[in-house]
């Protein structure tokens, strides 16, 4: 079984406790809860099953790490960042400035924080209440990443299968750095 944590990063009141809770299945009703901002950050683990990881059935131990959206949680950051595997910048599509926001979060974790675009997805997450997106822009240096518009309430199946695709390449990534470094320890020995 694998092992692999994956940040939630973007800006207040973007989606990423909504798609958090019904990724771990945490509440019944997540989609029509009134929003409470995260304070600092939250941990939620799950397990995903039926991953197919080098074309062999694996099951993986999620670590969900929810942080919040406020600057003035920015402090909890060092510690999210610490040993992620990946990361799902989410933002509402429908508010021009969530796009700009989720600059500085790529700046922290992919610039500064080691992460490759390979590690990266975006999720613009348009509200349970049907609200029309109106496409906002991301930065340039979102163009590597691959971008996917979506809603929990209209299309979970889809959401889960998108979060579960991201899954799959974070642990192919995982699997061959593996098996590098068990072939570097083995022609050392030798």
């Amino acid at each position: 079984m694998f092992k692999v944590k994956v940040v939630l990063a973007g800006p207040s009141e973007g989606g990423k406790t909504t798609l958090a809770n019904f990724l771990a299945d945490a509440t019944e009703n997540s989609i029509s809860e009134q929003y409470r901002p995260t304070r600092g950050l939250r941990i939620l683990e799950f397990e995903s099953n039926n991953l197919n990881v080098n074309n062999r059935f694996a099951r993986a131990e999620v670590e969900l790490w929810d942080a919040s959206g406020n600057p003035a949680h920015e402090n909890c950051w060092p510690a999210v960042k610490k040993d992620a595997h990946g990361v799902v910048f989410v933002f509402d599509p429908s508010v021009e400035e969530q796009a700009r926001a989720l600059e500085p979060f790529y700046a922290y974790f992919v610039e500064k924080g080691g992460l490759s675009e390979t590690q990266c997805v975006v999720f613009a997450s348009c509200r349970a209440d049907g609200k029309i997106a109106r496409g906002a822009k991301l930065g340039s240096q979102f163009n590597r990443i691959p971008q996917l518009q979506i809603n929990i309430a209209e299309e979970a199946n889809r959401v889960r299968n998108d979060f579960n695709t991201f899954l799959v390449s974070l642990l192919n990534n995982l699997s061959e750095k593996s098996e590098q470094e068990e072939m570097s320890i083995m022609n050392m020995r030798n």
